[in-house]
């Protein structure tokens, strides 16, 4: 079986299990949502007409227009609703998530007056396109504003992390599973060349760039990703040279290699020191050392999740490399790399994929759960996790507790049923 004979498996499955199509189905309604979510929910109109100009606020690059001489400022949040316009079409929640409305605060439920001032200082009940519709935060935040724009977050952490733990879990338990212990042969100029790369790594990557992975750690983001992606680039740029360098230098010195590198035991030695770190508690200690953020977030829960994976694909590699067909790809001289991802993968892709989709629901908990005791997450940024927070110290309101818990629960449960109904095809 190659990739598109795998594909095709997958869409036959989705297009005969009415459950999964539902699922799947529900799940790219939360990736609309949160693709959209600036055109759902969003204080700026998306059309409006002001002094005989029109003006397209939400869907502008701008943060201003300059008309007659008077400049309209496009975040003037509240503002807009109460601004003499001639046309004014607002999306369908017209509220963005960190916009205070501080005349329905704190906490008004859906079912609690609502009001607003004109610029006559006239205060009346607050029309139905202004309405907050799932009630509102201490501070005024609409709820069905913070709940559109959550999905972005408990989606984008998820996807993304597990897309790490996915391309480290399958490579390193695939090369672990095909090689074992007995495969690869590695001679003693390679040793020195692999624990010199290590020191190196080690010296330049962390030793000398201590000042600029500590600002990293503080200001986080994308430049924190960066910094460390690159170091971990020095490692893996120092191992490949140097071994290159000891083959070159066995070559002409006429000597062979003498010893198995025994990847195998590695890989398993390395995962369970992982797997006895709590994932969680090393996130909030990391967290309380560098500034939060998502990129901080994403590579924490990224390389604490790949070593499930890469047990799984271990061990259908282990299977799968006793099959006639990848013995007859041996005989006929075809390379390792070629059996390992041409031939073998895509027989245990489906199974692995499983594993994946288990994975993102598992970090859209860890997101929740951070979210929900303060960290993580930058503190202004309002998600399903902060909404839940909130309600921790007033029980009385309900819809914190209903609306949030249950996106929670509707974007793990399809995880793990579509993860289900996978497995039983």
């Amino acid at each position: 079986m190659n990739f598109k004979q795998t594909y095709i498996a997958i869409q036959s499955t989705l297009s005969h299990n009415r459950v999964l199509k539902r699922c799947v189905r529900v799940f790219f309604i939360f990736v609309t949502i949160a693709l959209l979510a600036p055109f759902i929910a969003n204080d700026k109109p998306l059309i409006c007409k002001y002094k005989g100009h029109w003006l397209f606020p939400a869907f502008s690059l701008r943060h201003y227009s300059t008309i007659d001489g008077t400049v309209i400022n496009y975040n003037m949040g509240k503002d807009w609703k109460i601004l003499n316009t001639e046309v004014c079409v607002f999306p369908p929640c017209s509220w963005s998530p960190n916009t205070i409305d501080a005349e329905n605060a704190p906490r008004k439920s859906p079912f609690d007056a609502q009001v607003i001032t004109y610029t006559n200082q006239q205060t009346v009940s607050i029309p139905l396109q202004f309405r907050h519709w799932l009630g509102t935060t201490q501070n005024g935040n609409d709820v069905l504003s913070c709940l559109i724009h959550g999905t972005q977050v408990s989606l984008s952490v998820g996807i993304f992390s597990m897309l790490i733990a996915a391309l480290l879990g399958i490579s390193i338990g695939a090369c672990a599973g095909y090689f074992q212990n007995h495969t690869l042969r590695i001679s003693y100029s390679q040793v020195i060349g692999l624990m010199l790369a290590l020191f190196l790594s080690y010296f330049y990557g962390i030793v000398v760039r201590a000042d600029t992975l500590a600002n990293a750690m503080s200001a986080g983001g994308l430049y924190l990703v960066v910094q460390v992606l690159f170091t971990l680039y020095l490692f893996v740029q120092n191992s490949i040279v140097l071994l290159f360098v000891g083959k070159w230098i066995d070559s002409k010195l006429g000597l062979s290699p003498a010893l198995y590198f025994p990847l195998d035991s590695v890989v398993m030695r390395v995962i369970e020191i992982l797997n006895s770190i709590p994932g969680l508690l090393l996130i909030i200690a990391l967290s309380a050392i560098a500034k939060p953020s998502f990129g901080l977030l994403i590579l924490i829960i990224g390389f604490l999740s790949w070593t499930s994976i890469a047990r799984l694909t271990r061990a259908e590699y282990l299977k799968t490399k006793q099959l006639d067909y990848v013995t007859s790809c041996k005989a006929i001289g075809m390379s390792h790399y070629r059996i390992i991802i041409r031939h073998i993968l895509p027989n245990v892709l489906p199974l692995i994929l499983v594993q994946i989709i288990f994975g993102l629901a598992g970090a859209v908990l860890i997101e929740a759960s951070l979210s929900f005791i303060g960290v993580g997450v930058p503190l202004n940024t309002i998600t399903w996790g902060s909404l839940l927070n909130e309600a921790r110290d007033h029980f009385s309101a309900w819809w914190l507790v209903v609306f949030p818990g249950l996106c929670v629960f509707t974007l793990i449960y399809i995880y793990n049923k579509i993860a289900t109904e996978i497995s039983r095809q």
